[in-house]
């Protein structure tokens, strides 16, 4: 699952017009969504992102697991599980890339800010406030919400926006549908479904990403130590690539 790949999803989920009852319903719950992630100083949580693609008889599916822990300004710490695997460590003053297969770290000065390098959109990066302006974004034309929902016992606000398509010479046609489920208590996002349908001829390529919170918490106490990075023995340390826009995205 490439989280970078997500954030693109995440950016280009802008959804056709709904009735206009429920707008003003969509935007006070994503309003309390942002505030909820905003007021966070300090943050945990651990999360699965699950992508199926399905053409045909064929199907492939990739899982990945990961935990973050963040204190604002710029420490967190992210640990990626999964078909490649990653650790990302900012102490405040370095940032290290840490590649248990291949026993390889890289470091580099740690930005003197995390808010803008993506919250779930990029995993690495731990700053919780750009899950909500993720879902405004997404959320911000067209969306409805559904009828409530329990999931893992809580009850949860719905909301979905979708479109469709087709390319400019119409042999392509697309339908992208986008579901959020908030918890009502909290307003913290619980799960986020992407799904997409991508026709050719008699060929269709079916793909649905869908990330979940086990759990969350907002303003835990964190001591310093757990944003420290220890290079283990025998890893060994190599260049950082010029000019990086952020951490490298898990595959």
């Amino acid at each position: 699952m490439r989280t970078r790949f997500f954030a693109g999803v995440l950016a280009g989920a802008v959804l056709l017009a709904s009735a206009p009852g429920y707008a003003q319903d969509v935007q006070s719950i994503l309003s309390k969504v942002t505030a909820a992630y905003r007021s966070a100083k300090s943050y945990q949580a651990q999360v699965s992102i699950t992508e199926t693609r399905q053409m045909g008889g064929q199907q492939q599916k990739q899982s990945t697991t990961l935990t973050t822990k963040y204190k604002a300004p710029n420490k967190m710490v992210t640990i990626v599980q999964g078909r490649e695997s990653m650790q990302v460590y900012s102490d405040g003053k370095t940032m290290y890339i840490y590649l248990p297969k291949e026993k390889q770290y890289m470091k580099a000065p740690a930005p003197a800010s995390l808010a803008q390098q993506g919250g779930v959109g990029a995993a690495g990066a731990g700053d919780p406030s750009q899950i909500g302006a993720q879902l405004q974004t997404m959320f911000a034309t067209g969306a409805k919400k559904l009828a409530d929902q329990t999931v893992g016992g809580k009850p949860m606000f719905v909301l979905q926006s979708s479109r469709s398509g087709q390319s400019q010479d119409g042999k392509i046609s697309f339908k992208m549908t986008a579901t959020a489920f908030i918890d009502k208590a909290s307003y913290l996002l619980r799960q986020l479904t992407l799904s997409s349908v991508q026709s050719q001829g008699t060929q269709n390529l079916t793909q649905t990403i869908t990330i979940s919170f086990a759990s969350q918490q907002i303003n835990p106490n964190l001591p310093d130590s757990v944003f420290v990075f220890k290079p283990p023995a025998g890893a060994k340390e190599q260049q950082m690539p010029a000019s990086p826009s952020g951490p490298p995205a898990p595959r």
